[in-house]
């Protein structure tokens, strides 16, 4: 039996911005921490979950080809990542993640709504594109959770304040927990980094309108 505890240890020093990175193998279940005002529960590596009539679950497939959504009541088996949601109960969906992304984002970047909201606010999956040498944003901070596993390639996660800045590298398979407020930006050298965020909040859908432009508010620029 697998500890629940929503103060998970840090990966390296303690960091006071909210952050925490769990290594690719990694098996464990995160949950929501208290003062958070959404309840999602992040099950890492393989586990069988009972999912609850009035939650949802978002999961990757074995072969990490298609994401899946699916409501309670259900058992879900998933091998490398599993977002349960309270109260949220959408139609059963199932996507691929081969064609790539299709919505411009920022600095070169691209996305793909994995699950587009129906409703701003409904939680979504993103599929996130870096090409080598950039970042996602600027520095920049989210006012709800993100569950961020890492699909393909290279970068590096920067969090913290211009005081006080810490680096990890993110590498295919681990998964980056981003609390609320946490000021953060992803970056890349030579390689190109892939990634797949689960807003637990969203903001709103549209091509330049949707949940990783809206949702994202600049610090410092």
């Amino acid at each position: 039996m697998i500890a629940r505890a929503e103060d998970a240890p840090l990966i390296g020093p303690a960091d006071p911005y909210g952050v925490r990175y769990y290594p690719r193998g990694t098996v464990d279940i995160v949950d929501a921490r208290a003062n958070n005002l959404y309840c999602y529960t992040a099950y890492l590596g393989a586990h069988e979950v009972v999912l609850e009539r009035g939650d949802c679950a978002y999961w990757l497939s074995d072969d990490l080809e298609t994401a899946s959504l699916r409501r309670g009541p259900a058992k879900i088996t998933s091998r490398h990542i599993l977002t349960v949601i309270r109260g949220y109960m959408p139609e059963h969906r199932t996507t691929s993640m081969q064609q790539g992304t299709t919505l411009p984002y920022v600095n070169g970047c691209s996305t793909k709504q994995l699950f587009p909201p129906d409703r701003p606010g409904d939680p979504t999956l993103q599929l996130l594109y870096m090409p080598p040498h950039t970042t996602e944003q600027a520095h920049h901070i989210h006012s709800t959770a993100r569950v961020v596993y890492i699909l393909r390639g290279r970068g590096v996660s920067v969090v913290g304040t211009p005081e006080h800045m810490t680096r990890h590298d993110l590498v295919a398979g681990m998964t980056c927990v981003l609390e609320p407020m946490c000021p953060h930006h992803f970056e890349t050298g030579a390689d190109s980094l892939v990634c797949i965020p689960l807003h637990v909040f969203s903001s709103g859908p549209g091509e330049f309108d949707h949940p990783m432009f809206r949702g994202t508010h600049v610090i410092n620029h």
